[in-house]
């Protein structure tokens, strides 16, 4: 637990200037957020992380970039759109019709970016999307942090 207050603060002390790369953060603030709830659930389990989505001691009901985190390709808990919760991204396609699951996956597996061609979370125009992901060592889980 206390490892998860200290990650919440380093997050939380990130500078917000200079480095953006998107119009809700950077690749480090992704990374960093990916990595808590990653953290989080190997630490302590997914139910933990899934309370720790929108726990206001936590960085991630505050992140203006989406958080998504997955069981399987299914995602169990969002910080923007809860409404996604329960869709199974294995045949969903984005805005190019390229279908997320494999390329979400595919960047998981190195701890890489997933591009993706999607809907802006403020104007819902077609945005194309950055998303820092990783996968659990404990679990099939996978977290996706868009920016």
């Amino acid at each position: 637990m206390f490892r998860h207050f200290i990650c919440a603060i380093i997050i939380g002390a990130v500078p917000r200037f200079g480095l953006a790369d998107g119009d809700f953060g950077t690749r480090e603030e992704a990374k960093s957020l990916a990595e808590a709830m990653i953290s989080i659930v190997d630490d302590t389990g997914i139910e933990a992380a899934i309370k720790a989505m929108h726990d206001v001691d936590q960085p991630f009901v505050a992140s203006r970039m989406g958080v998504n985190l997955f069981s399987g390709s299914t995602v169990i808990a969002d910080n923007r759109e809860p409404e996604t919760i329960a869709a199974d991204y294995s045949e969903m396609p984005d805005l190019s019709g390229a279908l997320v699951w494999p390329i979400i996956s595919a960047a998981a597996m190195v701890g890489e970016d997933a591009n993706l061609k999607w809907y802006h979370y403020d104007t819902q125009e077609a945005y194309d999307y950055k998303c820092f992901s990783k996968r659990s060592a404990s679990v099939d889980a996978t977290v996706m942090v868009c920016r």
